[in-house]
């Protein structure tokens, strides 16, 4: 493995054969890294060439096998943009190794999942053999490999591109909604009707080698429910289209809990009002909906303390009753046989109620504390030691 901490600058040397266009296409790139999450998702960008192309600019996003748990590779993906500013996408996969020489070689595979310009519509895969030197703080990798090369795009999941609904962590829980990003997904946005199809669009997706179900695909995303499974690790989650496929390994637990969401910094949360006051629903079953004043554009308001609000999410575990994926639900089933706690600014209690509403959906219950400051408030839903994302909040008047 190469760890992404080390990784502050990585230099790839990439040459491979266009069996359609019969040309050699080299690629150098000189890309400077950081680890910007503890995830380990490492970025960068920097100058490089592509022939035939010319001078081109070069951004990558890649991962070491520390942000999934499961996989232990090197994951790469990358675009060059040429002068005349077509882009070449780019990934590259290969297995790590923990405490390596400072000089190895790897191999593994090498995929181009198309671009725009002469790379339009291109997609091809093939094996690469990558001769890696190490210093201190610093990585050189040259890589060269063989691909075939195909006249549609091929899909291609990001690395660490499966993750719960609204959240980024790569791990996933039976039963719940997660979305996969990457290229070339699906030919066109198409949705369900609520029937939980196992095929959407010309798309299938499997977790586990289990059917999942699919409520949204498009080029960049699927969002689908994970089907029922007893199975807890490392599994394979694959992506079937008409024009090939694609399989990323990712975790999946018990829990994946993840807070729905309105933006980046406020969850979904509604403020019941039985007096009738609030700005929707009936006189009998009013509400209003959290969120800062003025951000959206719809009425949302602050949160009194004391007042209870509902939020909802995905992956907090399993409930009694049990309720089977890929079927409609409604009614209320507890979370149980695990612990679970909410923390409201510092503030810690067990909920009165949590469990799913819906198909996948969970609900939180709570009681607005009245020993909390004013103010945009974190709040965080924690389940069996795992936690929601990080830097949600609650405004406070």
């Amino acid at each position: 493995m190469l760890p992404a901490r080390t990784l502050l600058l990585i230099s790839i040397f990439t040459a491979f054969l266009n069996d359609v266009r019969a040309q050699t296409i080299t690629v150098n790139a000189n890309i400077s890294l950081t680890a910007g999450r503890t995830d380990e998702i490492i970025s960068g960008t920097g100058p490089g060439t592509v022939t035939p192309g010319g001078a081109t600019t070069t951004s990558l996003d890649g991962s070491s096998s520390g942000d999934d748990n499961c996989s232990n590779l090197v994951q790469a993906d990358f675009v060059a943009t040429l002068a005349n500013g077509d882009k070449l996408n780019l990934r590259m996969n290969v297995p790590g190794i923990d405490n390596a020489p400072p000089t190895f070689t790897l191999t593994g595979t090498f995929v181009v999942i198309g671009g725009t310009g002469q790379f339009a519509g291109k997609g091809g895969t093939g094996s690469v053999t990558l001769f890696v030197t190490r210093a201190t703080n610093q990585v050189t990798i040259s890589a060269t490999g063989t691909l075939t090369n195909q006249l549609v795009a091929l899909p291609s999941i990001k690395p660490s591109g499966v993750v719960p609904v609204y959240a980024r962590k790569p791990v996933i829980q039976p039963g719940s909604w997660v979305s996969i990003y990457g290229n070339n997904l699906a030919s066109a946005v198409t949705e369900w009707k609520g029937d939980f199809p196992v095929a959407l669009g010309n798309v299938t997706a499997t977790v586990n080698g289990k059917s999942a179900y699919l409520w949204f695909v498009s080029p960049g995303q699927i969002n689908l429910q994970v089907p029922d499974d007893s199975k807890r690790g490392c599994v394979e989650v694959r992506v079937n289209t008409p024009s090939g496929s694609d399989s990323i390994q990712v975790e999946l637990a018990g829990q994946a809990p993840s807070l729905s969401l309105l933006d980046g910094r406020y969850p979904a949360a509604i403020i019941l009002t039985p007096n009738g006051t609030g700005a929707y629903g009936s006189s009998a079953n009013s509400y209003d909906i959290a969120g800062a004043p003025g951000r959206y554009t719809y009425n949302t308001r602050k949160v009194r303390k004391g007042e209870n609000i509902v939020l909802y999410g995905v992956g907090f575990g399993p409930t009694t009753p049990a309720v089977p994926s890929g079927k409609t639900f409604s009614g209320a089933a507890t979370v149980g046989g695990v612990p679970y706690s909410f923390d409201f600014g510092g503030v810690t209690f067990v909920p009165p109620f949590v469990g799913l509403v819906g198909a996948g959906l969970y609900q939180i219950n709570l009681r607005v504390p009245a020993n909390i400051p004013s103010g945009d408030i974190q709040i965080r839903f924690n389940v069996n030691g795992t936690g929601t994302q990080d830097g949600i909040f609650i405004t406070v008047e």
